[in-house]
């Protein structure tokens, strides 16, 4: 565990040197999970989906959004009600590009 929370420390100093890293918050996200912090997971992963969805990378907002309802579902369902916003987000970015929303909440 020492490890994962030396690479947290070192995440964070290179967002707060640069808050626009997608990559080090995508992988604090990664980490967070692996530490049982769910909350920032959460929350660095709802960065990245709503940068990727701005920046127009709607496949890889797809991908993260799809990761944080993964962790909602599997780890934090206490969280559910704080992210009710993901599932018609998710919803929208699929039908923006033609595909079918199977398994939407």
């Amino acid at each position: 565990m020492k490890t994962h929370k030396d690479a947290i420390a070192r995440l964070l100093e290179l967002i707060r040197a640069d808050p626009s890293d997608v990559r080090s918050r995508l992988k604090l996200g990664d980490l967070y999970v692996k530490n049982g912090a769910y909350l920032g997971a959460l929350e660095a992963y709802e960065w990245v989906a709503k940068h990727y969805a701005e920046q127009g990378f709607v496949l890889k907002a797809i991908a993260v959004y799809t990761q944080i309802r993964k962790v909602l579902v599997e780890h934090a369902p206490h969280l559910q009600h704080r992210y009710a916003h993901v599932g018609p987000i998710l919803t929208g970015l699929r039908e923006s590009l033609g595909l079918k929303d199977h398994d939407a909440n």
